[in-house]
């Protein structure tokens, strides 16, 4: 039975991904043939396809994940089919124009792994164990299968003006145990299209249970570069999409999708 739903499905799943994808080629044959509509001022970071051309797919997207609690419960199938949305969403964008546009507050929508790991805490802690990846997957197995453990909202906040990435997600370890894990970084622009993310220091907030933690800061940079040496908590995450209200990030090496919408 598994396998008749697996050759079921397969065609399905690829007949839609090359029908988006398609129709990309056709907008961007129109408008290599007719020309490209003005620009709304401020409306893209991307050169690229007409929004109003991807607003579809866009709708699409956002219809999908809205009942996938941040990624949380997507089977591998949902996981497929937002992939499709993304890489025709990445396909249409051309190259980035300004860095500038993803300054602001962003709340994640979506996460191709679990939605804690949207912090860029884990992205360190993943970098420092690319040389065993098994062992990185097996702890963030453990973390997201603790009893009881549950992740709600998660922001981001960046702004060039100060350098800095604030990153806050919502935990709730135990039922009635809850907190706000905050991770500030230092964030600079790496054209064309990818930011430089360092890892200064993190710290709980807004607990509920041990109030006295919220004042205990971690410096995670301090510590993890006396361990593994200068520039240690630096990584890289690259924005593949970008328009005033939508941003698609992606993790590297990994290649795990991040969602967001502007807040």
């Amino acid at each position: 039975m598994a396998l008749a739903s697996t050759s079921y499905n397969a065609p399905v799943q690829c007949s839609r991904r090359c029908a988006l994808q398609y129709n990309v080629a056709a907008l961007r044959q129109h408008k290599a043939i007719h020309g490209a509509r003005p620009a709304r001022p401020g409306a893209a970071a991307f050169e690229s396809v007409s929004l109003d051309d991807l607003l579809p797919t866009k709708l699409e997207l956002l219809k999908k994940v809205a009942c996938l609690n941040r990624g949380a419960i997507a089977s591998s199938n949902d996981k497929y089919e937002v992939s499709s949305f993304v890489e025709v969403m990445e396909d249409a964008a051309g190259p980035l124009v300004q860095l500038d546009a993803v300054q602001g507050k962003w709340e994640l929508l979506y996460s191709s792994v679990e939605p804690f790991r949207s912090s860029p805490f884990f992205w360190t802690f993943q970098e420092g164990l690319m040389q065993n990846r098994e062992v990185a997957a097996q702890i963030f197995a453990f973390t997201d299968s603790i009893p009881g453990a549950h992740v709600g909202a998660a922001y981001q906040t960046i702004s060039f003006d100060t350098a800095k990435l604030i990153s806050e997600v919502d935990l709730e370890v135990f039922p009635g145990v809850r907190g706000t894990v905050v991770t500030t970084s230092m964030v600079i622009q790496e054209l064309p299209r990818s930011l430089a993310v360092t890892v200064q220091n993190t710290r709980v907030a807004n607990s509920n249970l041990l109030p006295f933690v919220d004042s205990v800061t971690v410096p995670v940079q301090e510590i993890m570069e006396a361990v593994r040496g200068p520039g240690s908590t630096r990584v890289a995450v690259e924005i593949t999409y970008l328009d005033s209200d939508l941003r698609i990030s992606r993790t590297r090496p990994d290649n795990e999708i991040f969602i967001y919408r502007r807040v």
